[in-house]
């Protein structure tokens, strides 16, 4: 009986994975070399094959195109559907620019939740950006009750994910809260800091 070697049988479909996500990249690559070129039309349409492939930044770029009518007619329905395309597919400039663009239409359906949500997934997500802005929300109470607790621990993640602005806010926060409430807060931070990337 002969065995049969297990190896070369992974060793394939590994390279044909490391073909696609290079030639993926080599794509994406070509689309933003047009964009850059001015060559808006090619751009737009690779951009497109890209995104009906699931690439998310593809997707994010596509919806600024449709946004802004470069390349093709201003388009902002299927600007919204690419922008939340993108933003489900888990491209963090996508879940804030949704959160921006519902906290800045209060007109929209649901917009407080839909901005509350999008940079809770931002922050989520490990967007420093998007960590800042959730804290604010909590700090202020305008999308959610105040929680300055939350605020806290939000703020403080976002100056360990980089924001050095959040530092100062975050230290002004915490002379707002008990010493339990700050042993708590420590506790949700190390517990976040594992869910996230």
């Amino acid at each position: 009986m002969r065995l049969i070697n297990w190896r070369s049988f992974i060793r394939v479909p590994i390279f044909l994975l490391f073909a696609l996500v290079l030639a993926g990249c080599s794509d994406y690559r070509k689309a933003r070399s047009a964009y850059e070129a001015g060559e808006y039309a090619k751009a737009l349409l690779i951009f497109e094959q890209l995104s009906n492939a699931g690439d998310s930044q593809a997707q994010y770029d596509l919806s600024q195109m449709y946004l802004q009518g470069i390349g093709t007619n201003k388009n902002i329905e299927k600007g919204w559907v690419w922008m939340n395309r993108a933003a489900n597919g888990g491209n963090v400039q996508a879940m804030l620019e949704l959160a921006v663009r519902y906290q800045k239409s209060p007109a929209l359906d649901n917009s407080e939740q839909m901005a509350f949500m999008w940079f809770q997934k931002a922050a989520i997500a490990g967007s420093a950006a998007g960590q800042y802005n959730l804290a604010h929300l909590y700090e202020d109470g305008n999308q959610t009750p105040v929680d300055l607790l939350q605020a806290y621990v939000w703020m403080v993640l976002s100056h360990r994910s980089g924001n050095p602005m959040a530092a100062s806010e975050a230290k002004q926060l915490k002379a707002k809260l008990s010493p339990a409430e700050l042993e708590n807060a420590e506790v949700m931070i190390a517990k976040l800091k594992k869910t996230m990337p």
